[in-house]
């Protein structure tokens, strides 16, 4: 991606980088330095966890690791404290397409290629609380290899508000990433919002069925239509249940030669789409190819409609502050009647 264009990664990012790789003819002592002016101490620490397989000089990354690890750990003890009071960062939910060229690519893989893109973007993620911090980029719904998707999501938090607008960033990150996978809607939304594994109803799919397959396939989903029960041993654990397939999968109809249908996602998150769709037909999964997700129904986000138990109350906690401060006499004014109400 990064032939696509110059990469906007912070400069001092990008100076660590062949510091990484083992190029000692670059100053530490300045580079070290413009980091902390930066404030990307911690980003700089990510940075090094990601490539220090990829370390040309490991006595040298070692060095590196004894300077930034104590700056770091500093870095995220201070943010952890103002965590709650950072009105700064900004939760964007963005829907993409992964088809054709992409197809190859399971969840692990586009996650990486995105954080990769938001980094030559200069797009800075925030990195979550845990003992070693991470990018706060979560994929939405898991769908496996071999399998498209018209609306896929992923939640990322950034640091700040980008300067430009949604469209502008859109089209940037598509101008990064490989062919098959672009970004079609950025949403918006106030850090307390569910994540779309928590809100999924229903994925609706589409599988073009291969024209020699069509008559006994069309056979199979007639038995399994008449079916009140489908039960599906999933083989992966000997304390599993075997699934209903009639309760997950619904609303199957045929539009020409493709087979379109529903499957129920609550409670059925991580179920391969590909070896459910195998259990119903009678045969193994890698039979099952062009199969693709085309929507995903989520139901309404009760969260949004209660911003005043997630939003931090500053004039409270300021008050609050105040009081435990002690010192002289404190008199506070109710609002309502204006009488005066005395503290001693």
């Amino acid at each position: 991606m990064e032939e696509h264009g110059t990469s906007r990664e912070p400069a001092c990012l990008q100076a660590l980088r062949p510091l990484i790789a083992g190029d000692s003819s670059l100053n530490l002592d300045t580079a070290i330095e413009a980091i902390v002016v930066d404030n990307l101490v911690e980003e700089a620490g990510e940075l090094l966890r990601t490539l220090r397989r990829e370390a040309g000089n490991k006595t040298w990354v070692d060095t590196l690791v004894t300077r930034l690890s104590p700056l770091a750990a500093k870095a995220q003890q201070q943010r952890s404290t103002r965590w709650q009071l950072d009105t700064r960062r900004l939760l964007i939910r963005f829907c993409y397409a992964k088809e054709g060229g992409a197809l190859g690519f399971d969840e692990g893989d586009l996650h990486a290629i995105f954080l990769h893109a938001f980094r030559l973007e200069g797009l800075g993620l925030l990195l979550d609380l845990g003992k070693r911090p991470r990018p706060l980029l979560s994929v939405g719904l898991p769908l496996p290899l071999g399998v498209g998707g018209l609306a896929e999501s992923m939640d990322a938090v950034l640091r700040q508000e980008p300067k430009d607008g949604p469209a502008a960033l859109m089209a940037r990150l598509n101008h990064r990433l490989p062919e098959g996978v672009r970004v079609h809607q950025w949403t918006v939304l106030p850090g307390y919002a569910s994540q779309v594994s928590e809100l999924a109803v229903l994925s609706r799919w589409r599988w073009e069925v291969p024209p020699e397959d069509k008559v006994p396939v069309m056979g199979r989903i007639a038995s399994f239509l008449e079916a009140s029960r489908w039960p599906w041993d999933r083989g992966t654990s000997l304390r599993d249940v075997p699934v209903d397939l009639r309760s997950v999968v619904s609303e199957i109809l045929w539009e020409d030669s493709a087979l379109s249908f529903s499957t129920r996602m609550e409670g059925h998150q991580a179920i391969n789409p590909l070896k459910m769709l195998g259990a119903i037909l009678g045969v193994e999964a890698p039979h099952v190819v062009g199969l693709v997700r085309t929507a995903v129904e989520l139901k309404p986000d009760q969260r949004l409609g209660q911003a005043e138990r997630f939003q931090p109350k500053l004039k409270n906690m300021y008050e609050d502050a105040v009081l435990l401060g002690g010192g002289s006499n404190i008199i506070l004014v109710d609002e309502d009647d204006d009488e005066p109400i005395h503290l001693s």
